[in-house]
């Protein structure tokens, strides 16, 4: 072989190395394509020449991104073979936080038709990774300095501490003059029990001599009529004996508790307080009244509110222990909710609970230029640090607005207010008996 041999074939190896990258580096291929026009508001950094994925699998590539009239447009190219429907959804995808981006496209219906060469759609402008990643720590930022100084958090915080002190200060007092008549009162009320107990064993003691004719008291009511009078007002006696037990046992069975609940809304910069009492006249049934989003009516809400402010809660509720079932007034509306404890028989996680809440059946109303027309869904769950305190979050109208809520509780039991419950229930007994 010559020289000028060798010479061409080096020279034709070297076109052909060269067209070779040209093409790989030109982005060219064999297949055939069509094209689509997408209209975005933000591309959100969504490069040139980036790929295009129909539910994962690409199936295209971007040729073009440009603005016009205000709009970004892209221009992609579609595997001819890869039919996309009319109500798919064209969204800016990120293959992981810091990751590069891509044309997502969620395949829709059959049913409505394959999108033609050529035509054009609207894209879906959802908030990039990198951007909700920053605004959701600006907004933790703006927590701990709310936390840190004397913002809006802070000062709410401090006045609902207030006013509970004020109201706690008030109902001391009340019940600083009440609590040694109570007292008493219970104490007499042990020893009617007692002496209650004895009665009646008397009576039954009575009772069997006078069915064998013992003794005097036999002998006297051998007459048939004075008998059936004798042992009818026995009978009486240990029936309202009876009645008497039955409603001091309920009344021990009496458990009040304070329920304080702040909440911190972020969307409305401001904290809204729930607080009422709890009354369970017996195990695994109670009633719940109170006010809900309480807050001054001097102040306006630096964000955007569309809660019912100052309202009332007023429901029935059954505990199951692992469950808790309510319905009645929720948020000033009717309602139903419930709480879920899963891991009720754990010694530490028996603390986590789950609740939901409905409300609010009929809602049709605009509020804050907002137009809601379907039922208020609410949904959190909390964490009790002891007894008395838990904390949690709650998102708010799942179906509408989407908020959340951070939130505190303080729950303790209160006797003293039992006491006096206690007491009315045992007038309420005693008209009853005399009326009757």
């Amino acid at each position: 072989m010559n020289a000028e041999t060798k010479l061409g074939i080096f020279v034709l190896f070297g076109i052909a190395l060269l067209g070779s990258a040209v093409f790989m580096l030109g982005d060219y291929s064999f297949q055939n394509y069509y094209p689509l026009y997408v209209e975005f508001n933000d591309v959100s950094g969504l490069p040139d020449k980036a790929v295009v994925k129909l539910s994962g699998v690409e199936v295209g590539k971007i040729r073009k991104i440009y603005i016009k009239e205000d709009k970004v447009y892209v221009k992609i190219d579609v595997l001819e073979h890869v039919r996309i429907y009319a109500d798919a959804k064209f969204l800016v995808g990120s293959t992981s936080l810091i990751g590069s981006k891509f044309l997502q496209i969620d395949q829709g219906t059959k049913s409505s038709g394959a999108l033609n060469p050529g035509s054009y759609v609207t894209g879906s402008d959802s908030l990039p990774v990198d951007r909700a990643l920053t605004k959701a720590i600006q907004n933790l930022e703006n927590l701990v300095d709310e936390l840190r100084g004397e913002g809006k958090f802070i000062s709410d915080l401090k006045e609902t501490v207030s006013n509970l002190r004020e109201i706690t200060a008030n109902i001391n007092e009340l019940l600083a003059n009440s609590k040694p008549h109570a007292e008493r009162f219970m104490e007499r009320l042990d020893g009617i029990s007692a002496k209650l107990d004895g009665t009646i064993g008397r009576i039954n003691e009575i009772a069997e001599k006078m069915s064998s004719g013992e003794g005097a008291i036999g002998a006297l009511v051998s007459d048939e009529k004075v008998k059936e009078d004798v042992t009818g007002a026995i009978s009486n006696l240990k029936e309202a004996a009876s009645s008497v037990k039955n409603v001091l046992t309920r009344l021990d069975g009496f458990r009040i508790h304070w329920d304080f609940q702040p909440k911190y809304e972020p969307l409305a910069k401001m904290v809204k307080t729930d607080a009422g009492l709890r009354i369970s006249p017996r195990k695994g049934r109670y009633y719940y009244i109170g006010a809900a989003n309480v807050t001054s009516t001097k102040d306006v809400s630096r964000g955007i509110n569309y809660e019912n402010l100052n309202t009332i809660d007023a429901y029935l509720g059954w505990d199951f222990d692992k469950l808790d079932v309510y319905a009645g007034a929720i948020d000033g509306t009717g309602g139903i909710g419930l709480k879920y404890r899963p891991f009720y028989l754990s010694a530490l996680w028996n603390r986590l609970a789950f609740m939901a809440e409905i409300s609010e059946f009929r809602r049709n109303r605009r509020i804050e230029g907002r137009y809601f027309n379907t039922p208020k869904y609410d949904a959190g769950m909390s964490f009790a640090l002891n007894k008395y305190v838990s904390a949690g979050l709650k998102l708010i109208d799942i179906s509408e607005s989407k908020r959340i809520n951070y939130t505190a509780r303080l729950i303790f039991e209160d006797k003293d207010i039992a006491y006096l419950f206690g007491l009315i229930t045992v007038g309420s007994s005693a008209t009853k008996g005399k009326s009757e």
